[in-house]
């Protein structure tokens, strides 16, 4: 039988369609892509914005109208968070939250099986409804009890083989998050802060590697929190731990889960630690770091492992200190410039990416101006902006002061063009430089892309290829090489030479 999977949203949803997938393999099944006719569609969803949720809800219905006989599954943030408006879409058939994702394929057997038989309704032999309530931790706001359920344990999901690309390859290392910040859902869409154990996280990475993998990608709902749930939730509460201690939940063997080794490491520099040993020509990157959790101190002690990638995505969310507090995240405007300093203090050209939220309830013009400016400032890689949505749960989806939608619009207009700017103020200073680029495929030729004015007599030469990859910094690089070599999966230096496409053009060296 085919199955077929569509994933929204972030990193760790695609990293445990991944799992999902393999899981189905074992079990017989065939994975197709999302769009040909399947006897399955998995649906792992999104909820970070109302277009996430109306986006999960057209895939559902487009393809049990592309085929009424298949099984539907829909699975993951939206559900966990919206179980009865879930209930109200017929063309689903299953109906999962966030945890136990696992049990899919068991349940989907069992439909089939069902169906096969005669008698009952098959629906009716296991449930349309399979979510779990979630308990959140610290919430002030959560009445539940419900504390000695498996909720509060790092679910494993069975051996992942490699997501991303051909060359990198995404590791979950953390589930949940405690941050409750005011606009967002995803705590109680995903519950409280997990982290998984550190011998797990990397016997995964030493097989990636094994397997040809060049960049492993650490990622998770809230990366920065690693460890957290035993033992501290910031860096200033972190220096107060004493070195050692016994094992307070299996984040890492000989370790405290959350707490400080012999030598005082303590959260997620734990995991890049433990994976920078590892021999190898390979690197690692972080999937985000909050600046929540981590403050310059933290940061600056992150820069001495050789195999971590010079890029980072540090969400800032707002530039107005004002409405970073407004959104309960516990840092200042200069607190986050301190941290984009430590970085470009130690690499000018350090990759910095964000998310910056437009028209959050009492942004003012000003407001808004801070953020730009910040944009300007930091000159950021890349830049998601969003216009404020509102979301079920949340504080600030009860604040006075909401933003109207045109005006939300015009801001994220605005600040999409300043981000663009900045992006290319960074691409022109990357010029002559020399980059590490891992080298990921071939590209269309510049004329096949409209590139050619762009390059401004910088095009390939007779017996070149174009070649795309990407520098430790994150830049998407176009690079020039000699027909003939193979140099997918390599590392590759490139001298930069001139802003190009969505990256920088450069010739192999």
């Amino acid at each position: 039988m085919k199955v077929a999977f569509y994933t929204l949203g972030c990193k760790v949803n695609q990293y445990e369609t991944q799992a999902l997938s393999e899981q189905f393999k074992k079990e017989g099944f065939e994975v197709v892509p999302e769009e040909d006719l399947a006897d399955v569609y998995i649906v792992n969803t999104c909820t970070v914005t109302r277009m996430a949720d109306r986006k999960s809800r057209q895939y559902i219905r487009r393809m049990k109208n592309k085929n009424k006989d298949a099984i539907v599954v829909m699975m993951g943030c939206y559900p966990q968070t919206n179980p009865d408006e879930a209930l109200e879409i017929d063309e689903a058939d299953i109906i999962m939250g966030t945890t136990d994702k696992m049990m899919a394929v068991e349940l989907v057997k069992k439909l089939i099986a069902s169906k096969l038989s005669k008698g009952s309704d098959p629906i009716d032999n296991i449930g349309r409804k399979h979510v779990k309530k979630l308990s959140m931790g610290s919430d002030p706001n959560d009445n539940s009890n419900d504390n000695s359920n498996d909720n509060l344990k790092y679910q494993e999901l069975g051996e992942v083989n490699g997501i991303e690309s051909r060359t990198r390859a995404l590791i979950k290392i953390e589930d949940g998050c405690n941050r409750f910040c005011s606009y967002c859902v995803i705590p109680y869409a995903r519950g409280p802060v997990r982290s998984r154990n550190l011998d797990l996280i990397v016997a995964e990475a030493k097989r990636l590697i094994d397997a040809g993998y060049k960049e492993i990608v650490l990622t998770g709902i809230n990366t920065a929190l690693y460890g957290t749930e035993n033992g501290f939730s910031t860096a200033s509460e972190a220096s107060r731990l004493p070195a050692g201690g016994a094992d307070a939940g299996g984040v890492a063997s000989g370790l405290p889960a959350g707490g400080a080794d012999a030598s005082g490491i303590y959260g997620i520099e734990l995991v890049v630690k433990a994976l920078n040993e590892i021999p190898g020509d390979f690197r690692i990157r972080l999937g985000s770091l909050e600046p929540t959790v981590v403050d310059a101190s933290y940061i600056f002690k992150l820069l001495k492992y050789d195999k971590l990638c010079h890029h980072v995505h540090m969400s800032v969310q707002s530039g107005s200190s004002k409405i970073i507090s407004a959104m309960n995240r516990h840092y200042t405007r200069e607190d986050y410039l301190a941290m984009v300093k430590t970085l470009r203090d130690f690499d000018p050209l350090y990759g910095i990416t964000t998310d910056i939220i437009t028209g959050f309830p009492g942004e003012k013009e000003e407001d808004f101006n801070e953020s730009i400016s910040l944009v300007r400032e930091t000159e950021f890689l890349k830049v998601h902006c969003f216009p404020y949505s509102k979301r079920l749960y949340t504080k600030a989806a009860l604040m006075e002061n909401q933003i109207s939608p045109p005006v939300k619009k015009e801001r994220n207009r605005r600040l999409i063009n300043a981000a663009e700017e900045a992006a290319n103020n960074f691409k022109f200073k990357m010029v002559g430089s020399v980059q590490r680029v891992l080298a990921e495929e071939l590209a269309p030729k510049p004329e096949e892309c409209g590139g050619c004015d762009e390059l401004s007599g910088l095009l390939l030469k007779k017996g070149e290829l174009l070649w795309r990859g990407h520098a430790s910094n994150f830049m998407d690089v176009y690079f020039a090489a000699k027909e003939g070599e193979d140099l997918s999966n390599t590392f590759v230096n490139v001298k930069i030479a001139a802003p190009y496409a969505d990256g920088v053009f450069g010739r192999k060296e």
